[in-house]
């Protein structure tokens, strides 16, 4: 939390006051998000690129993008079609031999959002918005232990849509930072809150899972 508290000193005292005289009409960049929980866990982050468009009007604007996001490897059980008894404790018990297959859960991702810009150099904004993230169920999976004993009957097989739900819906809330701007390019920086859908369809967590997330964009005027 320390490290994150010191990027966001960094951020505010990179801020240069220059007036954003119409910045473009139509603004196009990269951004590339990562959630701060999987940085300070010591896990290498998930970086969540995304292609975005926005449409300033005045201290406000408007945009949607499209991007990519992977969660963390997934197992599953399939049966293997053979059934054994064994003795455990002098009593015979069922168990079925199946394969532990496994696959990263992908999504496309369309963030939406709308902004404000608060400081009188427009260096600072709010920003909410939605995310609408989409199943790839083209994802490939492996096989990672063959002929596992387990004590239920799993399906023979699964579709990845019968595992992670087809379509999620997250919102955030964040303010961001200029961190380098110039007559049509600028470098951001946003910290959020981001209340995620968990996609897991077999699971007892939370409906929606809160999270800090850190976000770093490219921008350009393309119409100016």
């Amino acid at each position: 939390m320390k490290k994150f508290a010191l990027l966001l000193v960094l951020c505010c005292s990179a801020q240069i006051a220059f007036a954003q005289r119409d910045f473009g009409k139509l603004v196009g960049g990269l951004e590339i998000g990562f959630d701060v929980s999987q940085l300070t866990g010591g896990i290498k982050p998930r970086f969540i690129p995304s292609f975005q468009l926005e449409v300033p009007i005045q201290s406000l604007a408007f945009g949607a993008g499209i991007g990519r996001k992977y969660y963390e490897e997934y197992e599953y059980p399939v049966f293997a079609g053979q059934v054994i008894m064994k003795e455990q404790d002098g009593v015979l018990v069922t168990r079925y031999k199946s394969n532990i297959r496994a696959f990263k859960p992908a999504y496309w991702t369309v963030p939406l959002k709308a902004e404000v810009r608060i400081h009188r150099c427009q260096c600072v904004y709010l920003q909410a918005g939605m995310t609408l993230d989409f199943l790839d169920s083209s994802t490939p999976d492996r096989l990672v232990f063959s002929g596992a004993e387990l004590d239920f009957q799993s399906f023979n097989e699964f579709r990845h849509d019968q595992l992670f739900k087809k379509r999620t819906t997250s919102f955030t809330f964040g303010i961001g930072f200029n961190l380098f701007r110039t007559e049509g390019f600028r470098l951001t920086a946003r910290p959020s809150i981001f209340w995620s859908e968990n996609p897991e369809i077999y699971t007892e967590a939370p409906k929606y899972i809160p999270t800090l997330r850190m976000n770093f964009g490219a921008q350009m005027a393309i119409i100016r």
